[in-house]
């Protein structure tokens, strides 16, 4: 939860303009003048924990201070970057992947003899993205014998990655599994905190399908050993320009292979960004293939 706005002192817009700036060149994210509420507040607990006075004396330690800079910068980004994640979130998706992109797989597994799938989730945070792609394969996979599969997940803020390879959720945050696959796919733990209700945590042989990593969308290339059939990239690139956007997604073209998926935001478009992929419909793009 964000800090009580009435509890925090208000940055400068130069002060704001320092942090805009620095997480446009580490990160390439685009932090529009609405956002600088939302700045102080999320910078208000590191200043806090450094026993600084407020955020202002945070931004003006971080430009004086390049020993301070060097060791800060991880965990700013960790702060600003936006975390927001549900299981089967945009359900249509996953439907997609086990009614049409799945039995396409299958039929050229048929003829070439080989039974890989691999999946990148790019922008995986706490990790209900990748843990759902993970349960949309295992339930149309389970009784097709053969097939390899995995799933790459990553994420710039190394705290979600941690949680994520934990994969230990409250209750509410299952809401939109089914209790059939809570059973199946999840095991009730005890909070170690003793603060709340047993909690969730995604089985062993599930996490062991999904391999987690941090990564920059912007530092190519990317550390992906070999070329995916799908990447999902969603609620990720509203972040970013125009001219970020297409570097990304040009830097997405060497990884995915022809006719590949490639899966965005509900608000998001490549229209105007990139020729490289056909519209299929439901912010679902297939990479063309090159002539």
């Amino acid at each position: 939860m964000e800090e009580s706005f009435s509890h925090i002192s208000q940055i400068t817009d130069e002060e704001f303009k320092f942090i805009k700036d620095l997480m446009y060149k580490e990160t390439g994210i685009f932090l529009a003048d609405h956002k600088k509420i939302m700045v102080q507040s999320r910078l208000n607990s590191r200043a806090r924990m450094h026993k600084m006075q407020n955020v202002s004396e945070y931004i003006r330690g971080l430009q004086a201070d390049r020993k301070f800079f060097q060791s800060e910068l991880t965990e700013l980004i960790n702060r600003i970057t936006t975390n927001k994640t549900d299981f089967f979130r945009e359900n249509h998706h996953f439907e997609f992947l086990k009614d049409t992109f799945f039995p396409s797989l299958e039929e050229k597994a048929a003829k070439s003899g080989k039974k890989n799938l691999r999946i990148w989730s790019s922008a995986s945070s706490t990790g209900e993205e990748p843990y759902t792609i993970a349960i949309t394969c295992a339930e149309y996979f389970q009784y097709k014998p053969g097939w390899d599969i995995k799933i790459f997940a990553s994420d710039i803020d190394t705290n979600v990655i941690k949680t994520a390879q934990e994969g230990i959720y409250k209750p509410d945050r299952l809401d939109p599994v089914s209790e059939a696959w809570k059973k199946k796919y999840f095991l009730k733990v005890k909070d170690v905190s003793g603060k709340s209700e047993d909690m969730y945590q995604v089985k062993p042989e599930l996490r062991a399908m999904v391999e987690f990593q941090k990564v920059n969308l912007l530092e190519t290339p990317y550390p992906i050993r070999e070329k995916v059939d799908c990447i999902f990239c969603r609620n990720v690139i509203i972040y970013f320009d125009k001219p970020t956007q297409k570097k990304i997604f040009e830097s997405f073209e060497n990884v995915l292979k022809d006719r590949g998926l490639l899966v965005i935001g509900h608000s998001e478009t490549l229209f105007g960004i990139s020729e490289a992929y056909k519209f299929l419909g439901h912010t679902i793009y297939q990479k063309k293939p090159k002539i």
